[in-house]
């Protein structure tokens, strides 16, 4: 896939995808490596993460879950998914999205490679402050 194909991602997601905190595509630029003599795989630098971000996140589905909370339990009630390729107006404006979707709520965005979990982000829409405002 060449630049002009690609869609614009923004730098929250990017950052997102490739940071440390959720290592899925970073573990798979890793796995892509060969072994060097000791069996250990080199770690990927930042190229090697681009290009297995874009390998995997045109793939990538999503589920949106509202954050419900019950006394001392925090429970996930699904909203909505996306196919692949379809969320790009949430990629874009996420919390207009969100808002204009779903309403005041806190939402978490779970992404998916097939079934591999890839990364989550929470969102508070559209002023959403405490659970008492559900």
């Amino acid at each position: 896939m060449t630049n002009s194909t690609r869609p614009d991602v923004p730098p929250w997601l990017y950052k997102l995808f490739t940071g440390h905190q959720y290592p899925y595509v970073r573990r798979q630029a890793k796995f892509a490596k060969p072994r060097t003599a000791e069996g250990d795989r080199p770690e990927p630098n930042q190229d090697e993460i681009r290009e297995k971000f874009w390998e995997i996140y045109p793939h990538c589905t999503t589920k949106m879950l509202q954050e419900i909370k019950t006394g001392m339990i925090v429970a996930f009630k699904e909203l909505g998914g996306y196919e692949a390729g379809t969320y790009q107006e949430f990629v874009d404006n996420p919390d207009a999205f969100l808002s204009r979707e779903y309403g005041k709520k806190k939402i978490k965005v779970n992404f998916y490679d097939g079934d591999n979990f890839v990364c989550t982000i929470n969102f508070k829409v559209a002023g959403w402050a405490s659970h008492d405002d559900d």
